[in-house]
């Protein structure tokens, strides 16, 4: 990989971590499931224009979008709401490698050898060390949603491998559209926003979901997409982390984010964990292996 290309990687790497402090300060000013329908809404309209139907695969498409954005987001965005620490939380997200490991043993097929099941314990058992860190009192919780999450994100990456001959801003506005109906209807139903308090809100506040829509997804996840089409799933694999790594810098900067020991030894954990199975799933082209969107 080229220098300007690891620099790429970098970049998008803390794109996506910087995405933590703005769901962070945009769930706090407008509710978790509001945020999340306006991000959502954001890529639509950037990204409608690339809607194109894909005869024989909407059933799967709708499928991946409401697990994306009911699923993954909703569960995720309410546990950065609630997280006490964001660093936890960051570290939890990264449980979608193993779990879409497990998901293709299950249901694929896949067959894997004691150094990826090893490293899969391992991943597993540092978040269950974070899980005893005393850094808030809806610390579990949050951490249980994130967990949801990373599931419901390793449904997705199952499901995305398995489409044929559909782009990755197709598909992402597809996610967006589904997700927006989905979310706007759960935000009406449990939030129910006050409109006026909404418009006494600086429109400058809104740059957290602008920023989650168009910084993380659209340029992140293209930016991940152009890398992608010029090295192999292998050569990406273990950068992977990285987003965490970010995350957890701009948590202790901006956020003054606490850093306990079991955060920092579970931290450690499933980090090496992720990143071990990571490679092994490229290395060996598994079914569970990185894909596009994320």
């Amino acid at each position: 990989m080229t220098r300007n290309h690891l620099l790429l990687v970098l970049l998008v790497n803390a794109l996506w971590g910087f995405n933590f402090i703005a769901g962070k300060y945009g769930t706090a000013e407008f509710g978790p499931m509001l945020f999340i329908t306006m991000r959502f809404a954001i890529v639509l309209v950037l990204l409608c224009l690339f809607l194109r139907r894909v005869p024989g695969q909407m059933l799967r498409i709708m499928t991946i979008g409401l697990m994306m954005g009911v699923g993954h987001y909703s569960f995720m965005f309410y546990g950065i709401y609630l997280a006490g620490s964001l660093s936890s939380v960051a570290i939890t997200s990264q449980l979608t490698v193993p779990f879409a490991t497990l998901l293709a043993i299950v249901f694929l097929g896949e067959r894997i050898r004691w150094p990826r099941f090893l490293a899969i314990v391992t991943s597993f058992s540092g978040v269950v060390l974070i899980g005893l860190a005393p850094v808030g009192p809806e610390h579990l919780t949050a951490l249980a949603l994130t967990s949801i999450a990373s599931l419901a994100m390793a449904v997705s990456t199952i499901l995305m491998r398995q489409l044929q001959g559909v782009s990755a801003l197709n598909l992402q506005a597809w996610i967006a559209l589904y997700a927006t109906i989905a979310m706007g209807t759960i935000t009406m139903i449990l939030e129910q926003p006050q409109w006026q308090q909404l418009a006494l809100i600086p429109l400058r506040e809104y740059w957290t979901a602008a920023y989650s829509a168009i910084g993380a997804t659209i340029v992140g996840h293209g930016l991940q997409y152009h890398l992608l089409q010029r090295y192999s799933v292998n050569s990406v694999a273990p950068f992977i982390t990285l987003s965490t790594l970010f995350a957890i810098v701009f948590g202790i900067v901006l956020l003054d984010d606490e850093l306990t020991s079991r955060i920092i030894i579970g931290g450690l954990l499933t980090l090496l964990g992720v990143t071990i199975v990571a490679i092994r799933n490229a290395r060996e082209n598994a079914p569970s292996g990185l894909r596009v969107p994320r």
